[in-house]
């Protein structure tokens, strides 16, 4: 229930800014709420790495809410830009080629990220709450070097 309770707020920012993202797609074309929800998030993946260690309630919840004001953000724009590239005769088959990619992604990470603690929680010289610590700073210095590489490729890609 706790945990539930501390990205509960989160939620609802990611929700408001969804439309958001879209306004300002509409009204600026895709690139600027793209870039400007990748750097949000990257800006809280960042700070979760240098804090990875030493995490409060408190933080993970401010730093989740300015996390998923970035994906709120993006992530439609991201799908919609892709969607407009296509054309309209195979939209319906990119958005769903999009959302399974989406959920695979999803659970590629989560599976990297638990493996990666795992292996932290595996070494015997550590006590277990320590080893822990570790290996969810390790998971956010990977998941950071990840939407580094995402920030760089829409830089890139997307059209001004």
């Amino acid at each position: 229930m706790t945990a539930g309770l501390i990205v509960l707020p989160a939620g609802f920012v990611g929700a408001i800014f969804a439309p958001l993202g879209g306004r300002i797609l509409d009204k600026f074309g895709a690139r600027k709420p793209i870039l400007t929800g990748t750097s949000l998030c990257l800006i809280a993946l960042i700070a979760f790495t240098i804090s990875g260690r030493h995490l409060t309630n408190t933080f993970i919840a401010l730093v989740y809410i300015l996390y998923m004001s970035g994906m709120g953000m993006c992530m439609g724009c991201v799908m919609t830009s892709a969607l407009t590239v296509i054309g309209k005769e195979k939209q319906s088959q990119g958005n769903a080629i999009l959302n399974t990619l989406q959920q695979f992604a999803g659970a590629i990470g989560t599976s990297l990220v638990a493996m990666i603690v795992a292996a932290s929680q595996s070494h015997l010289h550590t006590v277990r709450n320590v080893s822990t610590a570790i290996g969810t700073q390790e998971a956010f210095g990977m998941l950071t070097i990840f939407c580094i590489v995402i920030w760089i490729s829409y830089y890139r890609s997307v059209k001004r």
